[in-house]
């Protein structure tokens, strides 16, 4: 390898040294083997080994390659050139030699008109003589014929070109009258759409569809709220698309709906995403019930249980992802239509999701049990934490759940393939786990988290209840305790349920040391504080004096002095309050930032200053008057939040 070689500027330097190279590539192995090698210059910086990496070095190629094809385009332009003056010279010599051949008697009218007729009798005589140049004349008239014809097409094709040539310029001029910046370019991304690229508008039928609904539906992206965004979406929406007529056609029957498709695109990424995988979620949107809040939890888990009689258990995920799905997404364009309160919209999220939650555990279960049997005396019961125990999510959360179950521990199942109590339940929480957020054809649903069980990720994912009460009085932490004041029972029977919250009263309960559990509070935002930092003021939940110092100063108490205990944290505040614990101002507080959460997951879910036409959604959905009026009502939440730490904790909280 001549990358081990040293490198040698002078030739004696080159005959001492055992192993050299020179820069005319004159190179020495040892003392009795020498090679020359003079096929690159020591300069060429693509034929470096070191010193010279290779993303540097695929530039330098990169740059060659376009240098070379240049110059191919030069020579290819001057080949053309050249073979054309060729062409020409050859004519001008072919009408030349002609013309030195011709006598008077070739020009001489006479002679010729008797050379015609001569030519002509010898015609005649010939086709007497053989009937088979007739049926030849006849093929020839034919081909003449089919000739003239395509010619004629050819000049039909040609003045449909010209048609759509000046359909590209009045669309636009149409683009520019809208109001878009780059109308040129906007025209040769729909050409780039028609073209036959996209699957969706390959057929005859489909672009005739899109171009009936194009022009209201660009109108509609014009006066949009976020023009240039919504075009990219709905690019993305086309591209995932494997057939859209009936979205395009369902456009062009109702142009308001158009006008809605815009500010869905242009303001909600997660509904945009939502739609490039399902445009049938707008379907739903033409009927005035789309803007209806879904039910209660027992009519959702109706509504998400019906099928056909012979549902498999795979069709049964299918229909829940798929009706879930819709559910969220109308539950979303209430949201930026503001015909909902956010609270609203994050209590009808939570509603959606104890009911898939109920009706997909039911049927692992009853899967599970096919081949198992069931375990005589126990039963699966699951707790929701977090946003979930507290009834109201976003578009974002995910389940944070736990999974317990009644009876002996040491019991076995009777089926055919019986488990031992803990196994068959363990492995049966695995199957709702997978049942919730397992992506189908119909995609994923939720994500679930189950790192609050006891033990965190290292225990058995369920636990009988009670094990769950051992742990939960002997070995949990001060933060478990904190995350046990926002659980809530979603699934299992009445009398479980209720052992269930009786053992999460008595825990909440228990006698605690206050100077102890002040100290470990403290150190655990702290350290939360250190590790998942807000990535800006309007991290809402994560900012100093935002929904996280909310819910640590409202569990301490609650631990304290066992006053409030609900999961839903509004109720606790009111408790809270009312026990004279608390200032009634948190409650304001809490709700503006609650509902800011709910909005802004939606509308700004990387979690940076959104523009200017969702600051105004956000706005009036927090009842503020504009962006600058909200910001301040979130900065005055986090000081009044700031003050209740402050109140109960003995700390000052920095508000940046």
């Amino acid at each position: 390898h001549s990358f081990d070689l040293e490198c040698t500027p002078t030739l004696q330097a080159f005959r001492n040294a055992s192993r050299a190279v020179t820069r005319e590539g004159q190179a020495k192995h040892n003392t009795m083997r020498h090679e020359k090698n003079d096929r690159f210059s020591v300069n060429d910086r693509s034929q470096w080994v070191l010193g010279f990496d290779n993303k540097a070095k695929l530039e330098l190629y990169k740059g060659k390659a376009q240098a070379l094809g240049d110059r191919l385009g030069q020579l290819e332009v001057e080949l053309r050139k050249i073979d054309e003056e060729e062409n020409a010279q050859q004519e001008r010599l072919l009408h030349c030699q002609t013309l030195s051949n011709l006598s008077w008697n070739d020009v001489d009218v006479g002679s010729l008109l008797t050379r015609i007729a001569d030519l002509t009798d010898r015609l005649a005589k010939e086709r007497a003589a053989r009937p088979d140049l007739a049926v030849l004349d006849e093929r020839l008239k034919a081909q003449e014929a089919e000739y003239l014809a395509a010619s004629g097409n050819k000049s039909d094709e040609d003045a449909r070109g010209r048609q759509i040539d000046a359909e590209i310029v009045g669309l636009r001029d149409k683009l520019a009258e809208l109001g878009f910046a780059d109308p040129a370019g906007l025209c040769d991304q729909i050409e780039g759409w028609r073209s036959g690229k996209l699957r969706a508008l390959r057929s005859d039928a489909a672009r005739e569809a899109f171009d009936a609904m194009l022009l209201p539906l660009l109108a509609a992206f014009a006066k949009g709220p976020e023009p240039e965004r919504a075009l990219l979406r709905w690019e993305q929406l086309l591209t995932n698309l494997p057939s859209a007529v009936n979205l395009f056609r369902l456009l062009e029957a109702r142009p308001a709906l158009g006008e809605l498709l815009a500010r869905i695109l242009g303001l909600a990424p997660p509904l945009a995403d939502a739609l490039a995988r399902r445009a049938d979620l707008l379907d739903p949107l033409i009927d005035a019930s789309a803007f209806d809040l879904p039910g209660s939890t027992e009519e959702l888990i109706a509504q998400l249980s019906s099928g056909e009689a012979d549902d498999d258990y795979e069709r049964l995920l299918d229909r829940v992802r798929r009706r879930v799905g819709e559910l969220r997404f109308k539950l979303g364009v209430q949201l930026i239509e503001g015909s909902r309160d956010p609270i609203e919209v994050g209590q009808a999220l939570c509603g959606v999701a104890e009911a898939a939650l109920s009706v997909l555990a039911d049927a692992a279960t009853a899967e599970f049990a096919r081949v198992h049997g069931k375990v005589p005396g126990g039963e699966l019961l699951i707790v929701g934490y977090g946003r979930l125990g507290g009834g109201v999510l976003t578009h974002a959360s995910d389940l944070d759940v736990v999974f317990l179950f009644t009876g002996d521990h040491s019991a076995e199942s009777n089926g055919d393939r019986p488990l031992g109590a803990t196994l068959y339940f363990n492995r049966l929480a695995q199957r709702v786990v997978a049942a919730l957020s397992v992506p189908t054809a119909e995609g994923a649903l939720y994500e679930v988290d189950t790192r609050l069980r006891p033990s965190g990720a290292q225990g058995p994912i369920s636990v009988s209840i009670d094990a769950f009460e051992r742990y939960q009085r002997e070995s949990a932490w001060t933060w478990e305790h904190m995350a046990l004041a926002r659980a809530r029972v979603l699934h299992g029977p009445t009398a479980g349920r209720e052992e269930l919250e009786r053992v999460i009263r008595n825990v909440l309960e228990m006698p605690r040391d206050p100077a102890k559990l002040r100290a470990d509070v403290l150190d655990m935002r702290s350290t939360m504080a250190q590790h998942k930092p807000a990535r800006s003021p309007l991290d809402i939940k994560l900012a100093r004096g935002g929904l996280v110092d909310v819910e640590f100063i409202t569990q301490y108490l609650q631990l304290r002095d066992h006053a409030g205990l609900v999961p839903a944290l509004p109720d606790a505040l009111a408790a809270l309050v009312q026990a004279g614990k608390l200032d009634p101002a948190i409650c304001a507080a809490h709700r503006t930032q609650a509902r800011f959460l709910v909005a802004a997951r939606l509308l700004m879910p990387d979690g940076e200053e959104p523009p200017a036409s969702a600051q105004a959604v956000l706005a009036s959905a927090c009842e503020a008057g504009d962006w600058a009026g909200l910001t301040e009502q979130l900065a005055e939440s986090r000081r009044v939040v700031a003050a209740a730490w402050h109140a109960a904790f003995g700390e000052v909280l920095e508000i940046t």
